[in-house]
């Protein structure tokens, strides 16, 4: 005899129905569970990728262009000699044609120590007409001052001093900031120094000198330096037209068979005019940098020389702020970096980049700079090493302005995760509930069937004992 169980449906369900059917949702609620444990792992995948590819996938990235250099510690290093400088005399224009031997020396050798991280610790100052009059006015109080000097060479000759073992390299410079310095040093740099260029030289301050130049004597500052950078003047604006033609004249793309580098001052004529103009620049009318454009400027970059291109949504490839080559900007650090597309889909997917800016947030590529937006000036063709050191070549930019792009978080995701989290907990309520009800009436049937078997026997026992 099969028993029934008063099923939601309003007919009668067997036992067996009964249990098959609680089977079946329980395998319905386990397919349900496991699809909303795979719609919250692709959710999860989602926000962590935010819909896009592995930066580095499919790049033409540089190798090791893009490592943020390194720098190390900075160590403040004193000159302790304090007896050599005590006798130093360049009180009177008599004591001042003279140069102290031992001074000089020892403050040659002193700076061969010092790099020019150790002059910024020490806090190097500009000379200029005003620091060489106070200078002149107390050189004691200003001795083995750490100083910068940028100007014009008026005299330069080569002597070596009895009693010391290395050649020395004495000049005079027309300072930038107006005045005079003599100067001294002991290594002479790869590209020999001329008269009539510009050089930068770090240095300490040795004494008050009355030496000869083509002028005349001139008594100003001595300074002692290890060795001298070749300078450029101040740079002074071009306008457009002058400045596309001096870019079109001076500049020309890098080849496998001839790799010219950075023209140091067009690239600076370009530096100017991305700082200065970065304001008043129509943006708005500049073009977008797609694929189209960017491989027409690799087939042939004289077209596009000086040319504003606005950067689009861009992968930041790396980026970091270092000290600046000298340059007719004065700039003490600019920033590098490299920017990559997936758009960018021809000869080359990344574009390389300098700033006459510090921005060291820009090397949060991996946060929040990993995405970034821009505007600049395309400069020349580039060649680079990619990663397995291939030479391949990209265009480089001069920026006006790289800035973090953050983009807004689309709730609809969220929304449709929630809302099927929503009905799947709905869906889970309505099973347990159904469960639970269609046990209890199985439950109730099992009793109803016990407790009739037991009637039915109960009966037979009376009919055996009656008869």
């Amino acid at each position: 005899m099969k028993s029934n169980i008063p099923s939601s449906r309003g007919k009668k369900m067997t036992l067996e129905e009964a249990q098959e059917l609680a089977r079946r949702d329980k395998r319905r609620l386990l397919l349900m569970g496991g699809a909303t444990i795979l719609l919250a792992a692709l959710y999860v995948f989602y926000q962590m990728g935010d819909g896009e590819s592995d930066p580095n996938g499919s790049l033409d990235l540089p190798g090791q262009s893009v490592q943020v250099p390194n720098e190390p510690a900075i160590e403040t290093i004193v000159f302790d000699q304090q007896e050599v400088l005590s006798a130093i005399r360049d009180a009177t224009p008599e004591q001042r044609l003279h140069v102290s031997d031992a001074a000089l020396t020892a403050l040659l050798y002193y700076t061969k120590l010092l790099t020019w991280r150790n002059y910024e610790a020490l806090g190097i100052e500009d000379l200029d007409a005003q620091g060489c009059a106070a200078i002149a006015a107390d050189p004691g109080a200003a001795r083995v001052k750490p100083l910068r000097l940028r100007g014009q060479v008026q005299t330069l000759s080569v002597r070596q001093r009895q009693g010391v073992k290395f050649e020395e390299t004495y000049g005079t410079l027309a300072l930038d900031g107006g005045g005079t310095a003599h100067f001294a040093y002991t290594t002479a740099p790869d590209s020999p120094a001329v008269v009539g260029e510009h050089l930068m030289i770090e240095g300490v301050l040795v004494q008050m000198l009355s030496a000869e130049t083509p002028d005349g004597f001139v008594d100003a500052p001595l300074i002692a330096s290890r060795s001298v950078t070749h300078s450029t003047p101040l740079t002074i604006p071009l306008d457009d037209q002058a400045l596309r033609l001096s870019l079109i004249d001076g500049v020309a793309d890098d080849e496998i068979q001839d790799v010219s580098g950075l023209p140091r001052e067009h690239l600076d004529q370009l530096l100017l005019r991305a700082r200065a103009l970065n304001e008043t620049e129509y943006w708005e009318n500049a073009p977008e940098l797609n694929n189209e454009r960017l491989n027409g400027i690799l087939q042939g970059g004289e077209a596009f020389r000086g040319v504003p291109f606005r950067i689009p949504v861009s992968r930041n490839l790396g980026a970091w702020t270092e000290r600046a080559d000298e340059n007719g900007l004065r700039l003490k650090t600019m920033t590098h970096g490299w920017i990559g597309n997936f758009n960018w889909s021809g000869a080359t997917g990344v574009i390389q980049w300098v700033g006459p800016f510090d921005q060291p947030e820009l090397d949060q590529r991996y946060g929040e700079a990993r995405l970034v937006t821009a505007k600049g000036y395309f400069f020349k063709n580039v060649y680079y090493k990619k990663q397995d050191n291939s030479p391949h070549r990209a265009p480089f930019f001069v920026m006006s302005e790289v800035t973090p792009f953050v983009p807004v978080p689309d709730p609809t995701a969220s929304y449709i995760l929630f809302g099927v989290l929503g009905m799947t907990l709905l869906i889970v309520s309505m099973v347990f509930f159904l469960l639970n009800r269609d046990k209890a009436a199985a439950e109730q049937l099992r009793q109803e069937f016990v407790r009739r078997r037991r009637a039915r026997n109960e009966r037979g026992q009376v009919g055996a004992e009656s008869t």
